[in-house]
Formats: C-alpha cells, structure tokens, sequence
C-alpha cells in the first residue's frame, strides 16, 4: 500500500505516551485507517429498539460505508451494505422505515428484506449460464447485539462480539442492562458535523479529565443544585474518579458523587428498586452515584451519563447519550447522537431526561459547544508541515502506569485518577497497533 513515505511505525510513541500530529490530520493515515482500524472492529450501527417489528429498518454508516439495520421478516436482525450490487446505487433513501422488499431506483432490481435477489430488469433466462451468484444476494455483514446494543462487521476472521467487548461489558451494564426491561432510544439520531478528527471526540470520551474542570466548568456548576459545599467535593470526585483500562481498546471512567450529594440524584425513582434485580451489589454502588460516567468502545462509540438541569428550581435528571464519532475527512467528523431511558421509566420523567440531554450533549448542548469549539481549534492548528513534526503529549502514563488501583469492584486494569492520561492514551495505542498489523 503506497502510504507518500508516512512512517507508520513513528505515529506513536508507546513509552513515552506521545503522538504524532500526524495522526489527527494526514490524509494518508486517514485512509489506511479505513481498513485497517475500521475494518478489523465490531462497529456500532443502532439500537434493537428502533427496529421493534418485522421489516422495520433504519440507514446507518460503518465508517464510510452506508449499511442498512433490518429486522427482516421473519424477526432476525440483518445488517446489509446499502448498495445495488448490479451497478452500485444506493438502494434506501430514507433513514427509517417499513418495507418487506427494496426496489434499487436505478434499474429496479428488488432485493427482499432478507438480502435475497426477487427480480431483476431483465427476463430470469437471460442470465442462465452467466456467474451471477455474486448478485443474488445484498452484501450482508456479521450481525450481534449486547444489552439492546447492535454491532456488525464485514470482517469474516473477526473474533465474537463478547470476545471483543470481554471486560467492557461489565461497564455497559451500567448504562445499557441496569433494568430488566433494559433501554429504549427516545428518537432518531441528531447529527452534526464539528472540524476535528474523530479520535479526538473518542479520546475525549476514554475519558479525558482535566478537561472537565478547565473546558466545562462554568456549566458544570450549574449542574447538582445547592448543596452545601458540592461543588467542591464534585471537582475533587472527577479528580479522582479512576481511569479504567478495559481491553481491545474500550477504556472509561465513574466519576462518584461524595456526600452532601444523595445517593441516585436525578434517577427515575420508578426505577431505583430495579436497579438492585439487574445488577450486581458492586455495580448497584456504582450506579447510585455515578455523575460523570464515560466509555469509549473501540473505536468509535461512546456512552455518556450524568445529571442536567431543565430549570434551576428543580433537581438534575440524568441523561444518557450514546454516539458515534463517523469519520468524514482527516480533520472532519460527524457526530450522530442517540438519547436513552430505562424501558421502565415514566413517559413524563423520559421527556425530563431528553430536555435535559438536549441541553447539555447535542448538536446544541452546551457540553458538546464547548467540545467542539476546542477540537476545531486543534484541527485549524494541526493541518500545517510545522504542527505535523509535533506530537501530542499523554506523558503523564509515565508516571501512573504502575499505580493499578486493587479493590474497585468492576473488571479490567483500574488507575487512580483520569488526570492520568492513561484511559485515552490506551485508545490511541491499541489504534497504532492495528495501524502497523497489515
């Protein structure tokens, strides 16, 4: 692969914890990471909740490639490459709907929903003792779901879903199977496009710290209401809230309320007694006062969690937001977000959750605003020769990469603080790995 003399084997720095600019804004990497980043993972494409029957289906990317998310007709989920195999069109137009059968618009060749060939434009004997096996069915990938969850991939040597998620589905039940009836997605997708790179977005989110405190401060106190001397104890929580390591990639944190904050601020109260059905004791503790809990499953979804506030004379509501960080250009991403409730809860506290995530982690919020506004900057300053001879610093790993943290009651490597920069530094180094494997 003609790769312009790009040293790939130089774009990180694994003892030192540094990474090339290079990464976040050459076209080259851009592309060779379609294959070999993209290629080789489970990549998220939807909810089983937003296909609830038979023939419902939604459009959707994997990275660069448009897919489509059916539950066929006979109740199986499908993930189909949303392309005519006769001459490449696009088959599905529309981001959801019905159908038990897709006409392509371009020369009506009809695919069932099961991905099988119907018809064609031409008589059925014209194509007898022609090759055509490779279009009788829609290019179909690898289908699996976690937690409501749903993953696919083209790659046929690809581990299982559960061998990729391992550890990292400990850490999902937290936010995807707290109830028996587990989640719902409360509407389509939002989508928006910020300038920066897409590893940055899921860096950010494998969680970064010291940005909390420095970039969302102001909103961030505006967020747990009056208690006496919260605010303080929340800056120190977020401190010292642990960088957890899952594997394959997938690396997080919980940020845990201290007192004064009560135990399962801004939760459905319906919904608390559940939490204890579903859960482990361990996780239940977790669950209770988690305001600022983040994930990153490798390479490109995160879940986001914590409390908002529609009116400053009300308590928080927690909201959760899922979203996928879709790579358009070196220095463009598209951002489609997706807003959860417990299946269980109130349809009035489901409308409080979403005024609340709106508001804060949406193409509007003022979390995302405020995110957006510093990935465009590094965008704007990384596109240069100069800037691309720099690397980015995640040098703290240095000093924390022995400081394993022994009683935290969850799975994988856990450190002491995510001001140690190792959560997000182990996205980028698990991405140079594959980076280098051709």
């Amino acid at each position: 692969m003609a790769n312009s003399g790009l040293d790939l084997a130089a774009l990180v720095d694994e003892q030192r914890g540094l990474v090339s600019m290079k990464a976040y804004a050459d076209q080259d990497v851009f592309r060779i990471e379609q294959e070999r980043v993209f290629g080789r993972a489970w990549l998220y494409v939807g909810h089983e909740s937003e296909v609830p029957r038979n023939g419902d289906y939604v459009t959707r990317q994997m990275s660069q490639d448009p897919v489509i998310l059916v539950r066929d007709n006979h109740g199986k989920l499908r993930v189909f490459l949303n392309m005519c195999p006769h001459r490449g069109a696009l088959i599905l137009r529309s981001e959801a709907g019905n159908a038990p059968s897709y006409v392509c618009p371009y020369h009506g060749w009809t695919y069932e929903n099961t991905g099988r060939l119907l018809a064609t434009c031409h008589a059925a004997g014209l194509y007898e003792g022609l090759d055509t096996q490779h279009k009788q069915r829609l290019v179909e990938a690898r289908v699996d779901s976690y937690a409501g969850l749903v993953f696919a991939t083209f790659n046929e040597a690809l581990g299982s879903l559960g061998d990729y998620l391992g550890d990292a589905r400990w850490y999902l039940d937290l936010y995807h199977a707290r109830t028996p009836g587990g989640m719902v997605v409360l509407g389509p997708p939002h989508k928006w496009v910020v300038n920066g790179n897409w590893k940055l977005g899921a860096a950010n989110f494998g969680a970064d710290g010291p940005h909390a405190t420095k970039v969302h401060g102001p909103i961030s106190r505006l967020s747990f209401g009056d208690f006496e001397g919260a605010q303080e104890a929340l800056f120190q929580a977020l401190e010292h809230g642990p960088a957890i390591v899952m594997g394959n990639g997938h690396n997080g944190t919980t940020s845990l309320s201290p007192e004064p904050i009560p135990e399962f601020l801004g939760r459905p109260p319906e919904c608390v007694s559940l939490y204890h059905q579903a859960l482990s004791p361990g996780q239940v503790k977790i669950v209770a006062r988690n305001f600022a809990g983040v994930q990153t499953i490798f390479p490109n979804f995160s879940s986001v969690e914590g409390p908002g506030r529609t009116d400053l004379a009300q308590p928080p509501a927690c909201f959760l937001n899922i979203r996928v960080w879709q790579p358009i250009a070196p220095d463009r991403t598209e951002i489609w977000g997706w807003f959860l409730a417990e299946k269980e809860a109130s349809e009035e506290w489901k409308a409080m959750t979403m005024r609340s995530g709106l508001r804060t982690f949406s193409f509007a919020g003022t979390f995302d605003q405020d995110d957006a506004e510093v990935w465009a900057s590094i965008g704007c300053a990384t596109r240069g020769a100069v800037a691309q001879r720099e690397a980015a610093s995640f040098e703290m790993v240095q000093h924390y990469r022995g400081q394993l943290v022994t009683d935290y009651p969850g799975p994988g490597k856990v450190y002491p603080t995510i001001w140690s920069e190792v959560g997000e530094f182990e996205i980028l180094r698990h991405w140079y790995r594959l980076m280098n494997t051709a």
